[in-house]
């Protein structure tokens, strides 16, 4: 058991004013064999912020980080809150007010990227990736200041576990060492209590926080995501997305492209995802030198590159067919980027267009259709048709692009507050099966050669 006023401080949230459903989650309450009493007002008023449900003990968690490459200092929950384990889960509300690590923050959650949140990660379950989870989104009349007045909101964050680098960075920078190893021996117990009690477990946790992580970002890299704040603070140790904060997809496919506007120097650019995943790891290496031999710790860090690799072509090869060891895999890789690097390609549709050849995606280009016929024709040779049927399973046939999400969010905004839901049973449906409404919001897409950005308060 952690200490409080050490690990966390506990909190009371403070209500939203005026809270409505806006959607709950109900394929995951199925999933963890739950129900919740929606009809009771106590219901609303606790995911709104309001008292907490029995066997709710919200706290804020304290941890530090490296931010943009460089010291941050300490950070902590500033507009979340811990509430209990629960079907596997660490529950966390999102907007409930202030807590002793918001610093200038007022602690708060707005509809706009709450709804962000709420879809991305269950767009990204549906595609296969490990994320937090979605369960309940709930707006409200309660103004919060951003770039203009904004309506707050809550979601509740669901995780294997809310532990981040920063956690381990936050004691081992205060050099205390003793509350570090504690949290340390927390972290084995909650994700890998296989090793507990044994001597080299520091070592091999480390170990197994490299390959989660090479596991993830190598993922992330073969659907075009594009995270956009990979912070130590963001970065989890198990091998979770988490933040959702200016996150996107590719467009045309682009090494280079960057969604957050704060991100001038393209620190957190796609193709960078991968080294800045290892500086990452080594920040927590750093932090087990009190226990683990440095030689140690730097043999299994420069292991990551090639775990990522491994993992990268695994990957593609799972979404295209192909056994991973064939030896043709990436020159067709590399073909297929440099084809969907063209104009009015959508590199997230490149998958359904390879299986079906009348796939009609948001591709519209009517140049190089010479060149992707005999890509298709080289990939024919290569297929492995006991891989086909999974891979349709991942391919999907619709995007939650950033002008989808804005035409979401704005109409939710307007009252249209069915929109959400309906988006997200259409994910859960599969992302294999055509969804009617994302192709009539998504269907207008904007020039791709102008820049789209986001903030960290998306």
């Amino acid at each position: 058991m952690l200490s409080e006023d050490i690990f966390y401080a506990k909190v009371s949230p403070s209500a939203l004013s005026n809270p409505r459903w806006i959607d709950i989650n109900e394929d995951l309450l199925e999933e963890m064999g739950l129900r919740l009493d929606i009809e009771n007002p106590q219901t609303l008023e606790a995911f709104a912020g309001g008292s907490p449900l029995d066997g709710w003990d919200p706290i804020a968690q304290v941890y530090s980080g490296h931010q943009f490459g460089q010291w941050a200092g300490q950070l902590g929950d500033g507009r979340g809150l811990y509430l209990g384990e629960c079907a596997g889960f660490e529950w966390h509300l999102k907007g409930a007010g202030k807590t002793p690590y918001s610093r200038f923050g007022d602690g708060r959650s707005v509809l706009r990227s709450a709804i962000r949140e709420y879809l991305g990660s269950e767009y990204m379950h549906a595609l296969g990736l490990p994320t937090t989870r979605a369960l309940t989104l709930i707006a409200s009349d309660t103004p919060v200041q951003r770039e203009i007045l904004e309506r707050g909101a809550t979601l509740t964050r669901l995780a294997k576990s809310h532990l981040r680098i920063g956690h381990f960075e936050h004691f081992y920078h205060h050099k205390s060492y003793q509350a570090l190893g504690e949290l340390i021996e927390f972290a084995i117990i909650q994700l890998d209590r296989d090793l507990e009690g044994l001597s080299s477990r520091f070592e091999e946790v480390f170990g197994r926080y490299i390959d989660r992580s090479a596991k993830l970002v190598a993922k992330w890299m073969a659907v075009g995501f594009v995270h956009g704040v990979m912070n130590t603070d963001n970065t989890a140790l198990s091998g979770e997305t988490l933040d959702y904060g200016p996150y996107g997809f590719l467009m045309a496919y682009r090494d280079y492209y960057v969604i957050n506007h704060t991100d001038q120097h393209g620190r957190y650019a796609y193709g960078q995802q991968p080294r800045v995943m290892h500086w990452n790891l080594g920040c927590l290496a750093e932090t087990l030198t009190p226990f683990v031999p440095v030689e140690t710790l730097r043999a299994l860090l420069d292991e990551f590159p090639d775990k990522y690799r491994e993992y990268y072509w695994a990957e593609m090869a799972s979404r295209l067919a192909i056994d991973p060891t064939h030896e043709e895999l990436p020159e067709l890789v590399n073909s297929l980027k440099d084809y969907w690097s063209g104009s009015c390609m959508f590199y997230p549709e490149m998958f359904a267009s390879m299986f079906d050849d009348s796939f009609s995606g948001l591709s519209k280009s009517s140049e190089g259709l010479a060149q992707l016929d005999q890509l298709r024709v080289r990939w024919s040779e290569m297929l492995d048709r006991s891989f086909l049927s999974e891979a349709r399973q991942k391919a999907p046939v619709w995007m939650l692009s950033h002008w989808l999400l804005d035409q979401v969010i704005q109409r939710t905004e307007r009252g249209e507050e069915s929109l959400v839901q309906s988006i997200r049973q259409a994910i859960h449906r599969g992302l294999n099966e055509p969804c009617q409404i994302a192709i009539e919001l998504g269907r207008t897409p904007p020039d791709q050669t102008a820049p789209y950005h986001l903030s960290c308060s998306s």
